[in-house]
């Protein structure tokens, strides 16, 4: 299977295999003291037992991103086919799981350009209202005044982002003057968003 980065189509679909082999291996590393000091010692009372049980947290972290994963899937090649004929100028992030404390969405795709970003969500459980504010303050407080908009079906959203594509120059003009990150000098405003958006997700 090719490998996908979170932002990428089949990110979801890669992490599966991924997360899912990374925690066979922290369980497998407490299983095999556990073991291994019972048969060497004949008891459970030895130090190596606690090593053993305490080699399980990391286990448990990560199962719990496992889990939140196989929760979520990846983009159908349909869909993805689709919104790639509509990409045109626009910046695009797929996949992403957007988190926070209040509430949390699974977006199917982002179109990014200048001062807009639309996205798309089919799944119906999520609070993309919460979401969205969510976005829009995170990226206003990291010096990105946008306006963020969720589409709940394929077609609207692709009508959306050939609106964007026939008022790309406008957006971009609207978005102000921008200043490159100091950590990040060779990314343009909507490299940035773009990056914001996939550290806001899982």
């Amino acid at each position: 299977m090719k490998k996908a980065y979170k932002g990428e189509i089949g990110y979801f679909r890669h992490e599966r295999m991924r997360r899912s082999l990374l925690s066979f291996l922290l369980l497998l590393v407490p299983v095999i003291i556990l073991v291994s000091s019972f048969l060497y010692f004949g008891n459970q009372k030895n130090l190596m037992t606690v090593i053993g049980l305490v080699a399980f947290i990391p286990f448990a972290m990560q199962l719990t991103t496992t889990v939140a994963v196989f929760l979520h899937k990846s983009l159908p090649d349909e869909e993805a086919a689709a919104i790639k004929e509509h990409v045109g100028s626009l910046l695009m992030a797929y996949e992403l799981f957007v988190t926070n404390e209040k509430g949390s969405t699974m977006a199917d795709a982002f179109a990014i350009c200048g001062s807009s970003v639309a996205g798309l969500v089919t799944e119906k459980k999520g609070s993309p209202d919460i979401t969205k504010t969510h976005i829009e303050k995170t990226l206003r407080a990291n010096g990105y005044k946008v306006t963020v908009q969720f589409f709940t079906e394929l077609k609207p959203f692709l009508k959306r982002m050939d609106d964007m594509n026939a008022r790309a120059e406008s957006l971009r003009e609207s978005a102000g003057t921008f200043k490159p990150d100091e950590r990040y000098p060779d990314y343009t405003r909507e490299e940035m968003i773009w990056h914001l958006l996939l550290r806001l997700s899982l």
